[in-house]
């Protein structure tokens, strides 16, 4: 296996987060980050901002007619602020591990995903507890073998959120995705809390819908430290309560945004 391009990734990794820590976030006003969690924040980067999140892996578990089939995917996603609440979204996988098993026979690959590009619009909410944003993206087949998809995916999501006091509220996420003209639907709220300045929590639950009109429900939360105002490590799980869906997802990961 050829780790030389994911440890040239890991050491420019390594230098932005030196970065983040040395570079102050100038703005009272800070943007909140898309991980963890199914929905994404509603409070946008401003104009000339510029955030790197990154699953330290992300990592899912699916059983499906006898076969088991692990993930883990360092999910890469970087933010543009474009002014006016509209962000510029580029995603992608640089590495993925798949490990498979089926009737006492094991396969391993790995290889890059697709490309994500996407554009969030989150306007200066009207009122003091709710506001909301949407998030359309288009995943390109540009994979490796077995990690691209069949065809293009296209995603829209939306969120709505309702402040409930100075440490609580509640997200309502979702989202709609067609590829090869079949549909997926996710419904999954959430309830965040926190605690201090620094950490915070969330429960959350997910109503899911396939192509081919299969249920299914999970429940998780997850848990963020914040130590610097423009930098978040956070750790999550989900696990399924019933019908189709993954048996098990977790990771942990990392957030950070530059610019005034």
């Amino acid at each position: 296996m050829d780790f030389s391009r994911f440890g040239r990734w890991l050491r420019a990794f390594a230098t932005a987060l030196l970065l983040v820590v040395v570079v102050p976030a100038w703005a009272d006003d800070a943007p909140g980050f898309d991980r963890p969690g199914l929905g994404f924040a509603t409070n946008p980067l401003h104009a000339g901002q510029f955030a790197y999140e990154q699953g330290l892996p992300d990592w899912s578990r699916h059983r499906d007619s006898g076969v088991t089939t692990d993930l883990a995917t360092y999910d890469t996603l970087l933010r543009f602020g474009l002014g006016s609440g509209l962000e510029l979204q580029l995603g992608g996988s640089p590495y993925n591990r798949q490990h498979q098993t089926a009737d006492g026979s094991m396969q391993i690959s790995h290889g890059r995903g697709d490309t994500i590009l996407g554009l969030k619009w989150a306007p200066s909410p009207a009122s003091d507890i709710w506001n909301w944003g949407v998030l359309g993206n288009v995943e390109f087949t540009d994979g490796a073998r077995d990690f691209r998809s069949d065809r293009r995916v296209y995603t829209v999501g939306v969120v709505a959120d309702q402040k409930i006091s100075e440490q609580t509220d509640i997200s309502y996420f979702a989202q709609w995705q067609r590829s090869g003209g079949r549909d997926n639907y996710l419904l999954a709220p959430d309830y965040n809390y926190q605690l201090n300045d620094h950490w915070g929590f969330y429960l959350e639950t997910a109503l899911l819908r396939d192509a081919d009109h299969r249920n299914g429900t999970q429940a998780g939360g997850g848990l963020v430290w914040q130590p610097l105002s423009n930098l978040q490590f956070d750790t999550w799980f989900r696990h399924r309560l019933g019908g189709q869906a993954a048996v098990w997802e977790a990771g942990v990961g990392v957030a950070m945004f530059f610019g005034r």
